[in-house]
């Protein structure tokens, strides 16, 4: 049995509902998975996997994604890295938004290179925003920000099966 650490930075709650379902395929799979907030991850050694999502705000990740990186990449010892981007800049799914998506993963990837990376299109609900986020969205009707989710169940669950599956 494979033991999963699924840790995600969040905003509005969307990355974290993405790294739950990613967390729930795995141990239907026959995984251990313990999932957590990359803020509060104490430990990360002890894993054959280790998951890390985060979603982007004007094309850059959540800080605090790649600094968990930074910050116990060693402690990954052997263990498999992924890492999952679920965001509004992949609403509109193009190659073109598929590497901004990367470019934005970046700091993640110079920090430790993963064995896979999930990329999916994101929530928008700008009444889970706060302050100028809220107000700017609200007036948004049509496009990559409009609100509704745009994530692709199908295709995270695709994902988690493959990681599912790849040796240890």
């Amino acid at each position: 049995m494979k033991k999963v650490l699924v840790a995600y930075a969040t905003r509005a709650g969307s990355t974290r509902e993405v790294a739950e379902a990613i967390a729930r395929r795995l141990e239907v799979l026959g995984c251990e998975v313990d999932i957590q907030n990359v803020q509060h991850v104490k430990n990360a050694a002890g894993y054959d996997l280790v998951v890390v999502g985060t979603a982007a705000r004007m094309g850059k990740v959540y800080s605090e994604a790649p600094a968990f990186i930074r910050k116990h990449a060693r402690s990954f010892g052997g263990a498999r890295v992924a890492y999952f981007y679920s965001g509004a800049a992949l609403n509109v799914d193009t190659p073109e938004r598929r590497q901004q998506a990367m470019t934005a993963l970046g700091p993640m990837v110079q920090a430790h290179k993963p064995a896979s990376i999930g990329l999916f299109g994101g929530k928008v609900d700008p009444a889970k925003l706060a302050g100028f986020w809220k107000f700017s969205l609200s007036w948004v009707r049509e496009g990559e920000m409009a609100p509704g989710d745009h994530r692709d169940w199908d295709a995270i669950q695709n994902w988690a099966d493959e990681l599912a599956a790849s040796p240890e």
